[in-house]
């Protein structure tokens, strides 16, 4: 049998494997790359999709490709794992495979996400006035949305 070899190629150029979360200064670069591991001509200029996956969790960037080069930052703070890179530009995919990945380690600085940090900031008492507007208590044409509280009491008492 033939040695089989993928139709398209990532080569890490620049940066490391290892990044410590919240390192938002820190450049990856990938060469686009065909199964001879050549680069794409094609491809120069035009806008790429970089793709980065830990378990069901994706981030997405964009970036151009410059000298069959993409570059990009994390911009954010990410969860600490390991993510597998793709890329897509002008139809073709490139696929991460052990050479192309970047390990997300923990800070020492307690950093959280921006999901983490939204929940921190959410005041829970406005957010249940938000729910409440609008709705009754007790009966209504729509049915009983809310118990009517006071009921419940009195019906305690008894």
């Amino acid at each position: 049998m033939a040695n089989v070899l993928n139709s398209t190629n990532l080569e890490q150029v620049d940066g490391g494997f290892l990044v410590k979360q919240g390192d938002v200064a820190s450049t990856f670069a990938f060469s686009l790359l065909d199964e001879n591991r050549m680069s794409i001509p094609q491809l120069e200029g035009q806008e790429a999709s970089i793709t980065l996956t830990k378990d069901q969790e994706q981030i997405k960037k964009k970036a151009i490709v410059t000298n069959g080069t993409v570059a990009f930052n994390l911009d954010k703070i990410l969860p600490a794992g390991l993510y597998l890179i793709e890329i897509s530009v002008g139809g073709f995919i490139f696929p991460s495979d052990d050479s192309t990945q970047i390990r997300v380690t923990k800070s020492d600085k307690n950093l959280v996400t921006e999901e983490i940090h939204a929940l921190k900031e959410l005041d829970i008492a406005e957010e249940i006035k938000k729910q409440l507007a609008g709705r009754t208590t007790g009966s209504s044409e729509a049915g009983q949305e809310i118990p009517d509280l006071l009921f419940y009491y009195n019906l305690g008492k008894v």
